[in-house]
């Protein structure tokens, strides 16, 4: 799948930010930034493994968002998910966790 986000901004969610900072061991830190490049470059990358994440339309008028998406961390253990907000033209990077914190927090 090809897709592009060019002219999209990132930015990262808040309490990512604190998450990342207080949780992650400093390895999977190194690994999510090097990932964060790749998507800012190429959403298509192939270690990136990006895919549409699907989710509801409740969610998606709860989040505010068009679209919900993910990304490989490390393998499949650890996932990026980021939203898309094609009106505004971002990109948000709002969450990271195992498969089984994904699915409990969006499911």
């Amino acid at each position: 799948m090809n897709f592009s986000f060019d002219g999209y901004k990132i930015l990262l969610e808040q309490k990512l930010q604190k998450s990342i900072k207080n949780n992650l061991p400093q390895q999977l830190k190194e690994v999510f930034e090097s990932k964060l490049k790749y998507l800012s470059k190429n959403p298509s990358y192939p270690s990136l493994n990006t895919k549409r994440y699907g989710v509801s339309k409740k969610i998606l008028i709860k989040l505010g968002v068009s679209e919900v998406w993910e990304f490989y961390i490390n393998g499949k253990e650890y996932r990026c998910i980021f939203y898309v907000s094609h009106g505004e033209k971002i990109i948000i990077i709002a969450y990271v966790g195992n498969h089984q914190q994904i699915k409990n927090k969006y499911c």
